[in-house]
Order: structure tokens, then sequence, then C-alpha cells
């Protein structure tokens, strides 16, 4: 019997309070489903978009994460706390002059682009196996290693001293809250988030999810998923023959001869980004990559690919039409 919760993704809205973590595991619990995975985590105290996948979604999750993503946050200016938002104890504390909207815009401004971030000594990353931010807890702080990000804008909306509500758009590994102390930095004031919001990961929207709360036998019902090739309608496409289609099962990648059509803007025998392959029917049958690390053959659609097709099916467009679903 199928699921209806298997092969899909979910686009929940996750309640402040519990850890990505916690939406997976309730979903697992609700579903069945033992392979469930989530697309980026979310702070706990934060709310907003979770993406949620299971089954054979879970192998899509790469190409979600690096999705851009929206957040909407205040920032409270004059306060900072161990963890860079209000749950943390307060470290240090300023006043907080007169700054105008005019200044304050000015001082985002200089953070879009690339973006060389420390994340915050309270976060998931691990060090020798263990979250930074349980090392934290027991007072074993590890030093983050800087990474660099983009931020593709970041504006300040409205100013009520010491609050200042903004919204950014950046890359993955971008750490609101550390955006947030720098922020604060550039301004020669102490500072930390006061509330977090994911409000977007691509064009999923938050206004689009469904509430974490859902996630219960009671509610059941007002849970409902994407099928993958839906999901995945972000990325470019071939459509690929029958023949592509049967040969992708013994691992040999598409050739251009045997494109049928091409949906958005891969290039074709160059480098290109993740690309889906479709059969006849649009039915996803892999996502296909071609890298500069790569050997290339420009006769090949792609250098790699992932298979989303029933193998045991026989390769028909019917096994990867009930994978995706």
């Amino acid at each position: 019997m199928s699921n209806r919760f298997d092969h899909r993704v979910f686009v929940i809205d996750k309640d402040a309070g519990p850890t990505s973590f916690e939406i997976v595991a309730a979903l697992r619990r609700l579903s069945g489903i033992r392979r469930v995975g989530h697309a980026g985590t979310l702070d706990h105290l934060a709310r907003g978009v979770l993406l949620v996948c299971t089954g054979t979604a879970t192998r899509a999750v790469e190409h979600f994460m690096n999705l851009e993503k929206e957040y909407r946050f205040d920032v409270r200016l004059g306060v900072e706390t161990t963890t860079l938002d209000a749950e943390g104890e307060i470290v240090r504390e300023a006043e907080v002059p007169s700054l105008s909207l005019d200044q304050l815009r000015a001082a985002a401004a200089g953070f879009v682009g690339e973006y060389h971030m420390t994340p915050p000594a309270y976060s998931a990353l691990k060090r020798g196996g263990k979250r930074m931010s349980d090392l934290a807890r027991a007072g074993e702080p590890a030093e983050a290693t800087p990474r660099t990000v983009h931020i593709y804008g970041f504006e300040v909306v409205s100013v009520d001293l010491p609050i200042v509500q903004c919204v950014v758009r950046c890359s993955r590994g971008t750490y609101v809250r550390s955006l947030a102390k720098d922020l604060g930095d550039k301004l020669g004031l102490p500072a930390s988030i006061a509330s977090l919001t994911r409000s977007r990961i691509g064009s999923f929207r938050v206004e689009d999810a469904v509430s974490s709360a859902c996630l219960t036998p009671e509610r059941a019902d007002e849970v409902r998923g994407l099928d993958l090739g839906e999901a995945l309608s972000f990325l470019p496409a071939v459509v690929v023959s029958a023949r592509a289609m049967r040969s992708l099962l013994f691992g040999a990648s598409p050739l251009r001869t045997e494109v049928v059509e091409i949906v958005g803007t891969p290039t074709i025998g160059a480098v290109v980004g993740p690309l889906r392959i479709l059969d006849e029917e649009g039915a996803l049958l892999a996502i296909g990559s071609r890298g500069g690390d790569h050997p290339r053959d420009p006769l090949r659609v792609c250098d790699s690919f992932r298979l989303f097709v029933d193998a045991s099916a026989g390769g028909t467009a019917a096994g990867a039409t009930r994978l995706a679903r």
C-alpha cells in the first residue's frame, strides 16, 4: 500500500521552540516513514520555512539547501548575549545613541556581496563529533572557522530604537545571529537577535507553508507534500528519449542526440549546474551535473547523475512517477 507521505517535499512553518530535528521526528512519527531529513537547520527559537524531505526525496536535499534564503528579523542594539539571541545571558550592554534610518541602512548596505562571517559559538556545527552548542553549554566553547557567504540584499525596514527591523537575502551557511552582531560592531554597539523568521527558501514561502502544529494524528489531513518533480521545478531540465532512459539504469549518461526537449536554460555540453533529466511524460528520472573538475565529453548531457527512477520497475516512467510521488 502506498504512503501519501513518502517521496515528498513538505514546506513546514516551524513554530518557535522545537528544533529542526524535533520537526523531522514529528513527521517521522506521523508518517511512519523512517527516511526523513530536513534541508537546512533553523534555530529552535526561530520560526519559518523548514523544508522536510521523505523517502527518495532525501536524495535531493542538497539542491534545496543551495537556494537563496530570506530572513526577517529584529536586532536589539545595546545588548549582546552568549547565544547572540534573546535566550542567552547578557555579556555586554551599552547605551544606544540616536541613530537615523539612513545611518542604519548605510551600515547594512556594507554587508552586501561576499561576507566573511564567523559562526556563533552556539550553533549546530560540530567539533570533534560534538555540536558546538553542546560544548559551549558545557563550558568548553570552541572557536568556529570563519566562512565566506554571500549577502544578496540587506535592508533595514524600520527603526524603533533599540529595535531595528531587518530583511536579509543570503546564501546557505549564513548565520543571521552573527550578522546581527557584526552590524552592531559596525555601529560600535553590542547587538543580538530579538526575533527571527525564515520567510522564504527559494520560491517556498512561509505564507504557503503548513504549520508544524499540524504534525499530529488529529491534524494529519492538513499536511500535504509536494511531488519531488514539482518541488525541483526551479532546476532546468532535459527531456530524453526512451532509449536514454534505459541507458541511465546501466550508468550511461544521456547523449545530446537523445535529448528530445530542453526546459529552461541548461547549456548542453558546457559546464552547467544541476539539471533534471525527465522522460517524455515529464517524470523525473535523475538529476545530472557537469562541472569543471570532471572530464567533459561534449556529446554527453552531464558527467554524473543521481537516479530517481525505480530500476526494479524496469526503468519505466511509471516506476519513476511512483518513486517521485
